[in-house]
């Protein structure tokens, strides 16, 4: 892409360099306004003729390193791309005239690209030779020729960054003779300021080159690194896809390689045979294997069928006999059942007659409390007759009472008693 673009320019006028020239021209005409006629930027750019050279230098180095790092992005897409058909083996030389043939039908863009070129290269060197015995030396000649390749292109930055300090202390120098030239010893103390003045703007001079000198080799640094990463990538791509990719042998040994192609296929044709003719016995000894599982599995079969119908008839028949087993349990538990309700009820009706003869019982206790309470008043009245009695000495005729009474409260407790059962 560089060497086309040179072939429609002078060299000494390409396209960077007018670039350049166009944005240092730029450049001045913007510090000559008047919002930075007095800035610090014009400071040290503008006052000596050294520090214009030194801004001009610094700008054609940025731009062609631009100019350069403005194709990585091309070459990175082209790595991206599928150059070569995909393989399972070693392919013949012969095959690298098809294979440079669908390279030049790729875009113009990818062909000029250092991948692109490395591989037609690489493919033409195949198809001009015919054997890829000392192909691995032409791919490590090919990476050197890019790697100078590279180194090259950056030779006006190198240039630029080792001549710039030159130019800051050739601008320091001059300045310096400026402010001492022609003094007298006695008139140097009278323009002091002058002198002063005149080695400040000679140290501007240098810092201004040191800056852009420094600033161009970092760029530089970046921009190579960048580079050769690209081109380390490509080298690996190529010993990837071309380094193994044919069949490496000298063509004196074509008919000897020959004879041993022809003897192995003949080798590769019996074995063939045998193998073939062993698969048979392997496959009959498998079928009658087979046929033999076949018929043992028959008659397993039939001999788990029979024991499971014989499972199931045992299972039928326990499941009718605990069936006629439960219903006889259930019978029995209906009887037990009524037998039990009927207690119950014959229980309940006693309790019912045993309630009402606790009712009767009541009334007669309530009764004998009572005729108690009317006893406990006559015994009182028997003690005091008792008492009376004694202290009156008739003792005898109030035993006689006293018996008649008992004899009276018996009969009427008896006749009571005989009521109640009455009723």
């Amino acid at each position: 892409m560089s060497a086309a673009r040179k072939q429609l320019l002078p060299k000494m006028f390409d396209l960077p360099l007018l670039v350049a020239a166009a944005l240092t021209v730029g450049f001045y005409v913007l510090l000559s306004q008047e919002a930075l006629k007095h800035s610090m930027l014009a400071h040290y750019t503008t006052e000596h003729t050294v520090e214009y050279v030194i801004v001009g230098f610094f700008i054609w180095g940025l731009v062609d390193v631009a100019f350069r790092a403005l194709g990585f992005p091309s070459e990175m897409l082209a790595m991206k791309q599928n150059w070569l058909p995909s393989r399972s083996a070693r392919e013949p030389v012969s095959h690298a005239a098809a294979l440079v043939a669908n390279l030049q039908k790729k875009p113009r863009w990818l062909q000029d690209s250092r991948i692109g070129q490395r591989f037609i290269r690489a493919l033409t060197y195949l198809k001009e030779k015919g054997s890829a015995s000392e192909f691995g030396v032409h791919l490590r000649y090919l990476a050197e020729l890019d790697e100078e390749d590279a180194h090259g292109n950056y030779s006006l930055v190198r240039f630029i960054c080792w001549v710039t300090p030159m130019l800051g202390f050739l601008g320091t120098v001059v300045h310096f003779g400026t402010a001492l030239g022609g003094q007298a010893a006695g008139e140097i103390g009278d323009k002091l300021p002058t002198v002063v003045a005149e080695m400040g703007t000679a140290f501007n001079t240098t810092t201004v080159a040191l800056i852009a000198a420094t600033t161009m080799m970092f760029c530089l640094f970046l921009c190579e690194r960048t580079e050769r990463s690209i081109l380390h990538s490509i080298d690996r791509r190529l010993e990837r896809e071309l380094l193994h990719r044919f069949e490496a042998a000298d063509s004196s040994l074509e008919p000897f390689l020959g004879a041993l192609e022809v003897a192995g296929r003949a080798n590769l044709d019996a074995m063939d045979a045998m193998l073939q003719r062993q698969l048979e016995v392997w496959t009959g000894a498998f079928t009658s294997l087979a046929q033999q599982a076949e018929k043992r599995q028959q008659g397993q079969s039939q001999l788990w069928e029979q024991a499971m119908a014989q499972t199931h008839q045992q299972f039928i028949a326990g499941e009718t006999e605990r069936q006629n087993r439960l219903e006889r349990v259930l019978e029995a538990m209906t009887d037990t059942r009524e037998a039990h309700r009927a207690e119950v009820s014959q229980t309940v009706h006693q309790v019912a007659a045993l309630q009402s003869d606790f009712s009767r019982l009541v009334e007669s206790l309530s009764g004998v409390v009572e005729t108690k309470g009317e006893v406990v008043k006559l015994q009182a009245v028997l003690a005091e007759n008792l008492r009376l009695l004694r202290e009156s000495s008739q003792m005898d005729q109030a035993l006689h009472e006293l018996t008649g009474a008992i004899h009276l409260l018996t009969a009427r407790s008896h006749s009571t008693a005989f009521k109640d059962r009455a009723a």
